[in-house]
């Protein structure tokens, strides 16, 4: 998130205890420390962040996500996934690039546009 969004309130986030379920939009860089039961859509190229201790069940339409809690479902990331070291991750996550941090817990198929490294190894 850069100052200017910041200074204009360009983001959202929820804290623990709430409990969210329906068709989610918003717009802005989003973090959630809660629990999600649907469809969330991020209408613009925000990141969404799910941290440590959030549980998220449905669906994810955005740009860039990086997941640190649990997350049961379909991840739609037209930028890159970030799935860090204490995340728990089942489901299906499409995404043009993604990254996945030792001590991870996956059972997921997955599918990335650019399967590339971005370091080649020595020749």
């Amino acid at each position: 998130m850069n100052e200017n969004d910041f200074r204009h309130l360009n983001f959202s986030l929820i804290g623990k205890g709430t409990h969210l379920e329906g068709d989610l939009n918003f717009k802005g860089d989003t973090i959630l420390n809660c629990s999600v039961k649907g469809t969330l859509t991020i209408t613009d190229k925000g990141k969404l962040t799910l941290e440590r201790g959030s549980h998220f069940e449905g669906e994810i339409y955005c740009h860039d996500v990086e997941i640190f809690g649990d997350f049961l479902g379909t991840v739609n990331a037209s930028g890159t996934l970030s799935i860090r070291s204490s995340a728990n991750v089942s489901g299906k996550l499409n995404a043009a690039r993604m990254s996945v941090f030792p001590g991870a817990k996956l059972n997921i198929e997955g599918h990335s546009e650019d399967l590339t490294p971005e370091t080649s190894p020595p020749t």
